[in-house]
């Protein structure tokens, strides 16, 4: 495996029912966005087999560990992670697999308040986090930020200029700064949560900020992408493509990837099977050796 990897979690990204062309995308993102999304994504089930609305803690885990954690837990769970679900991602994820296999994994976000110390000792924490905190073990920073070196999560770094002394930056800025990291990693994963935020608010206006950054920064890493990169996108559930509800949907997720053949429609069913498609179809590892249980 000689490609570098770039991974995006977008929180609450989900697949319109009547498709992407004539939807909020549409609208908001533009048509060379959603003609991505359309010709190199396929769709993913979110539930698990489990009723109820698909949220984020149970999505996510199931996404970066490969266990279906809405079964496990008997529900969808949402917000941040248990007690359970914390050691089912502390068990294995993305990162410490790879880790193993001598894989140079990043998690580009910036953590701007807070150090790796103290997010340890909250009782709140995301499922990336917990990756992070039972992996690789430090967190990128502000100095990592303002190097360039780290991607705040709302791209542009707008939400925190007001607080510290920090310059806006562009999404295709951002686009460039996490091509920078990705090309000294073999897998580098960024989580974009401001979409499922702004699906929560009945304010169109947001959503429109956010999708359209969003599709900015997601259209420049195609285009300055090299022929050694490969990127994915998917979502954890949906959320923002439905902007008559403020609640969760559960619409199938796109699994988006740029760079290696796109899975046959079918292929990757639920959620959780995106975890083994990264380690035995793009990484090489085999089953034996990816944690297939």
């Amino acid at each position: 495996m000689d490609k570098r990897v770039i991974m995006i979690m977008v929180d609450g990204f989900g697949i319109p029912e009547k498709g992407w062309r004539n939807s909020i995308y549409s609208e908001f993102c533009g048509s060379r966005f959603v003609g991505l999304l359309s010709d190199f994504s396929i769709p993913v089930r979110t539930d698990m087999g489990i009723e109820g609305i698909p949220q984020s803690a149970t999505g996510q885990t199931a996404l970066f560990t490969g266990f279906n954690a809405a079964k496990i837990m008997g529900m969808h769970m949402q917000g941040f992670p248990g007690p359970k679900l914390r050691e089912i991602i502390c068990r294995r994820n993305l990162f410490s697999n790879l880790m193993e296999k001598g894989k140079k994994v990043a998690f580009a976000n910036a953590y701007v308040q807070y150090t790796l110390e103290e997010l340890a000792s909250m009782r709140l924490k995301s499922v990336t986090t917990t990756m992070v905190e039972s992996s690789i073990g430090w967190v990128r920073n502000i100095e990592d930020l303002l190097s360039g070196k780290a991607v705040y999560h709302d791209l542009t770094r707008k939400t925190i200029k007001s607080n510290i002394s920090i310059q806006e930056i562009s999404p295709k800025q951002a686009a460039r700064d996490l091509l920078s990291i990705s090309n000294e990693h073999d897998f580098t994963l960024f989580e974009y949560f401001l979409t499922d935020r702004a699906g929560h608010k009945p304010n169109s206006g947001v959503l429109k900020e956010v999708l359209g950054d969003l599709s900015v920064f997601v259209c420049e890493l195609v285009d300055s992408a090299t022929e050694n990169t490969l990127i994915i996108l998917t979502g954890d559930h949906g959320n923002c493509e439905d902007i008559s509800t403020k609640r969760h949907t559960k619409n199938p997720v796109p699994l988006f990837v740029y760079g290696h053949p796109l899975p046959r429609d079918n292929e990757i069913a639920s959620i959780e099977e995106i975890y083994y498609f990264i380690l035995e179809d793009i990484f090489k590892i085999p089953k034996s050796s990816s944690g297939v249980v």
